[in-house]
């Protein structure tokens, strides 16, 4: 089987599409995550 630049373009669409669903979903968490390492990182 051979994988085309199609199947990987997909993959990542598809990867892209879910993180972004993902981080609207729970935009709260993740908006503290962020705040979070951002000052645990400056520290």
């Amino acid at each position: 089987m051979k994988i085309s630049n199609r199947d990987i373009k997909i993959f990542f669409l598809g990867f892209t599409t879910l993180f972004i669903i993902e981080t609207i979903y729970d935009w709260d968490s993740t908006i503290g995550e962020i705040q979070r390492g951002w000052e645990a990182g400056s520290k």
